[in-house]
């Protein structure tokens, strides 16, 4: 190509890409301006990309955590890391209302047609939900992977976090109408023999996105000693066991594995091993001292997304 071809050629490189990125004019349009054909617009834009005419810069807001989030991606094999910006002294209902808000885009943007979302109870499951615009997508189905923990009137009790969540979505429900800690053994089986109970344990199969809350050791309320549920042996139990904290009442250490209390047997909910079949676990948590309990659910494999603050993040790099 002569040099005046090559200029002439910039020269409609630039004026198309102008049209484009300036003008917001979209490639039908120049093509009809210029007497063009759409796919040799395209080609040129292209081009211009290629030979540096157009360059795209991403300028990342302010609070954004885009290299934090690259980090910890790596560091534990996640699939995708949220992270929200929270200062030494933000309130903790401050934190979780940031934390679920942020989980709440993510399931927005996340849901297709065909999911069956499965959820566990938590304040920042709450949160979630308090936070998520409804949303109709076909056939989706949401389903209780927990059985209910605490009074039925709280906010926080799984059954109450499922329905309001099929409610924005205007999905399908499957309740688990069962306790989430039973008494016995014994109470479990007669539980479990119970159609409507075990048709809720089918479907935990069938889950491929799980949203569960990660719970500390020092603030699970399952754990207070005022707590009527759980039996002073099974407390002392998980207590002065090497439990760091758990997902869904299934405990476990610094290396994600579950301990092996009696406490197990009694809980009617979604396994760890059943949690490693789901396609995308997700994990909601925030607040510095759940770092260590958020640690092992990482270094278990125990979720693929982590939605959290930027303070416990800096403690989860920082060894």
């Amino acid at each position: 190509m002569v040099r005046g071809d090559k200029s002439i050629k910039n020269r409609l490189l630039s004026k198309v890409s102008s049209m484009y990125y300036d003008q917001n004019l979209n490639q039908q349009e120049i093509a009809n301006r210029l007497h063009l054909s759409r796919p040799k617009v395209s080609r040129l834009l292209k081009q211009a990309r290629e030979e540096g005419i157009v360059r795209i810069s991403v300028i990342s807001p302010s609070d954004s955590f885009m290299e934090l989030e690259k980090a910890l991606e790596k560091k534990f094999g996640l699939r995708e890391a949220l992270i929200v910006d929270a200062d030494a002294q933000i309130s903790e209902p401050s934190l979780k209302r940031e934390v679920g808000s942020a989980a709440a885009n993510y399931l927005h943007r996340t849901i297709a047609k065909g999911d069956v979302i499965g959820v566990s109870w938590g304040t920042t499951l709450q949160a979630m939900i308090d936070a998520m615009p409804a949303k109709k997508v076909d056939d989706v189905h949401v389903v209780q992977a927990l059985g209910g923990v605490g009074p039925p009137e709280a906010k926080a009790h799984a059954t109450d976090i499922s329905r309001r969540l099929s409610q924005l979505l205007h999905s399908r429900l499957t309740l688990l109408p069962a306790p989430g800690i039973v008494s016995s053994t014994e109470a479990k089986k007669v539980l479990l023999s119970d159609r409507q109970v075990n048709g809720a344990l089918d479907m935990f199969s069938e889950i491929n996105t799980l949203c569960v809350g990660i719970g500390a050791l020092e603030t699970n309320p399952v754990l207070d000693h005022t707590n009527e549920e759980l039996p002073p042996e099974l407390y002392e139990e998980i207590i002065n066991s090497k439990a760091v904290g758990d997902i869904a009442l299934r405990f476990f250490d610094t290396d994600g594995k579950e301990i092996d209390s009696s406490l197990k047997d009694l809980v009617i909910g979604i396994s760890l091993e059943e949690m490693k079949q789901v396609d995308t676990v997700v994990g909601i948590a925030g607040g510095t001292q759940k770092a260590n309990v958020i640690r092992g659910a990482l270094n278990g494999g125990l979720i693929d997304v982590l939605i959290t603050d930027n303070q416990t993040v800096e403690l989860l790099l920082s060894d």
